[in-house]
């Protein structure tokens, strides 16, 4: 027989409190122990109380179906709800799934749309005028996210080429990933191995020697 779910006093007194960042945390403790009913459930009491984070949540669990019945409109909604609060993951996920016939709804234009608002939401909207992104690290903290609009602004892809800016948007995805990695989450693995692929390109030859020497020098205190 299942476990009734129940929650402990320490849970009353953070809704009481409006902490809803405690039961983000903890739905997020149990869904890296696969504790997916249990993690929906603080989910959903931290998006009701307005946190962001939990808003997009939901949405991965409605998407890959955790504990819940997969539902990729419900997916689509609950991250659209947080990207509307400039939640980055929920962004770039709209991006994803728009991306690919998998979900049945592909739309490149709007998976363009996600991927540069994700983008915008952390570094501003100056890249999307060729403005470089060696300096910024913050999109490390977003590896697959880089990974993405670095092959939309390769040749194939379907954003405006740009080579330089597309380089070094791979770079930072290099750099999450091996982060990432470092920290044990080895389900980067192919997507990194991907990024080493990809910035072994010949394209990128007339770009690679100054982008290189530049992520040397600010990142790796390369002379």
């Amino acid at each position: 027989m299942k476990k009734k779910f129940k929650l402990t006093e320490t849970d009353m007194v953070a809704i009481r409190d409006g902490a809803n960042g405690y039961l983000t945390n903890k739905g997020a403790s149990l869904y890296k122990e696969s504790t997916y009913a249990e993690s929906v459930e603080y989910y959903r009491l931290a998006a009701a109380m307005g946190e962001t984070h939990s808003i997009s949540n939901l949405g991965y669990c409605y998407l890959y179906g955790r504990d819940i019945e997969p539902n990729t409109s419900l997916a689509i909604a609950y991250f659209t709800i947080a990207a509307n609060q400039e939640d980055v993951d929920a962004a770039y996920k709209l991006g994803d799934i728009y991306s690919t016939d998998k979900w049945g709804v592909k739309d490149k234009e709007l998976s363009i749309y996600y991927y540069s608002l994700a983008a915008e939401f952390i570094i501003g909207d100056e890249w999307l005028k060729g403005q470089n992104v060696i300096y910024r690290n913050q999109l490390q903290d977003y590896p697959s996210l880089a990974y993405a609009i670095a092959r939309e602004t390769f040749k194939g892809g379907s954003m405006v080429v740009n080579l330089e800016l597309s380089y070094q948007f791979l770079k930072h995805a290099e750099k999450g990933y091996e982060i990432a990695l470092a920290n044990g989450n080895d389900f980067y693995r192919d997507s990194y191995e991907g990024v080493k692929e990809l910035l072994k390109n010949k394209e990128y030859d007339i770009v690679r020697e100054e982008v290189d020497k530049a992520f040397a020098r600010y990142y790796d205190g390369d002379e």
